[in-house]
């Protein structure tokens, strides 16, 4: 067990709702190789695809709550 600092005033002011999470490595994997492949098609999913250096555009895209879709930033390197 980790003792991981919070800031309990601040959960508490905003009522947030603490949740862990687990990751999967294999199935990480999985995915990637299937959505590289093209097996998974993401087209009707994805509203736009940005470079890593216009994040700030991207998660304005993402945040707005018209849209329906997801924005991907692009890593390339």
């Amino acid at each position: 067990m980790y003792d991981i600092p919070r800031p309990l005033k601040l959960v508490l002011a905003k009522e947030f709702i603490l949740r862990g999470s687990f990751r999967f490595g294999a199935e990480f994997e999985w995915a990637v190789e299937l959505l590289s492949s093209g097996a998974i098609d993401l087209s009707s999913v994805i509203l736009a695809m940005l470079p890593a250096e216009r994040a700030n555009e991207a998660f304005g895209l993402a945040s707005d709550r018209c849209l329906t879709r997801n924005v991907q930033l692009a890593f390339n390197g």
